[in-house]
């Protein structure tokens, strides 16, 4: 008899590792702009693959800590995506906001 396992907990995990490391990336300035694109898909399926996870672990009791661990990682990577996004935004009114005088 095989030991039960859970595979959307093991690919959450993978994902949320996968969007962590493209993740790091963001708060570059145009680099990250590229990488928020690429960080963005596993970040969404490892939060939707964690939470399938976290389900079946109720069930086989396996694989729990592998479950939440791809839904922080998603979770992180799309809070930092909506924060840099933010504060792009901001810093763009802030340039365009600003007048100056010339010839004063």
């Amino acid at each position: 008899m095989k030991p039960p396992s859970n595979g959307m907990a093991a690919t959450a995990l993978v994902l949320g590792i996968v969007a962590i490391v493209f993740g790091i990336w963001i708060p570059i300035p145009i680099f990250g702009l590229f990488m928020m694109f690429i960080a963005f898909l596993p970040a969404v399926l490892a939060i939707v693959f964690g939470h399938i996870g976290l389900t079946n672990s109720a069930r086989s009791g396996v694989g729990r800590g592998g479950a939440i661990t791809g839904l922080v990682l998603g979770y992180v990577v799309i809070a930092l995506s909506v924060a840099v996004t933010a504060l792009w935004f901001v810093g763009m009114a802030a340039s365009s906001s600003s007048t100056t005088v010339v010839g004063a």
